[in-house]
């Protein structure tokens, strides 16, 4: 993915490990788009592959039964909210749940002047509130039409990204995990003339002016 520079004079970035199907990462949502607003050059995407081939989940009432109380929580804490025809899609035993292709998208769009933050958020959006099933290349198509995106070059660049390639992309994730000591999705880290700090996103989850002011001393 293309390199970030940050809009500070010290080149601070935040580093992001997230996953287009992670609940958690749908919470952040609020957060981020401080970010991605207010910090522009200040944040890096990392996919970090929740479910893979070797880890997909299909929906079922089992499946349902385990994230619902999840989600429940998420929302308590964060105030993001899950629609009904979400929840009623984690029962579907026809939808396979597969990280790799949004992933592969997301990066793709990030070599389209880094939109890859917007495409991240119109998936999350897509998912958690639309019902759709963001595992689908043509879900992610008709969605990046929707973001107005050069749909040729944007279909070129998706097309270009083999799955050795997205496979690559998560094995880095997980060295830089490995380093920062992050544990699961998300994880949040400062990046500081080779320095990394950990930042405790759940302190800040719900309480976005908080977030704001810890942003505007750390970045």
């Amino acid at each position: 993915m293309a390199s970030v520079i940050s809009d500070s004079n010290n080149n601070k970035i935040l580093h992001y490990v997230y996953d287009p199907l992670c609940g958690w990462c749908y919470g952040i949502v609020p957060l981020i788009d401080v970010v991605s607003n207010e910090f522009t050059k200040a944040i890096k995407l990392h996919g970090g592959g929740l479910f893979t081939p070797a880890r997909v989940v299909t929906g079922g009432q089992s499946w349902k039964e385990h994230v619902t109380p999840i989600d429940e929580r998420i929302s308590q804490l964060s105030g993001q909210l899950f629609s009904q025809q979400y929840r009623d899609n984690l029962a579907n035993t026809q939808m396979t749940l597969n990280s790799l292709l949004p992933i592969s998208a997301i990066m793709a769009a990030d070599n389209m002047e880094n939109q890859g933050i917007r495409l991240l958020k119109a998936l999350q959006k897509a998912y958690y509130l639309d019902g759709l099933n963001i595992s689908d290349k043509k879900v992610i198509l008709f969605i990046a039409q929707k973001l107005n995106f050069d749909i040729e070059l944007f279909s070129s660049l998706f097309t270009q990204i083999s799955e050795q390639q997205v496979t690559q992309h998560l094995q880095q994730t997980q060295q830089l995990m490995n380093q920062v000591n992050g544990r699961g999705f998300p994880t949040l880290f400062i990046e500081d003339n080779q320095t990394y700090q950990l930042v405790p996103t759940e302190k800040y989850l719900g309480d976005v002016p908080r977030w704001r002011q810890f942003l505007q001393k750390a970045l």
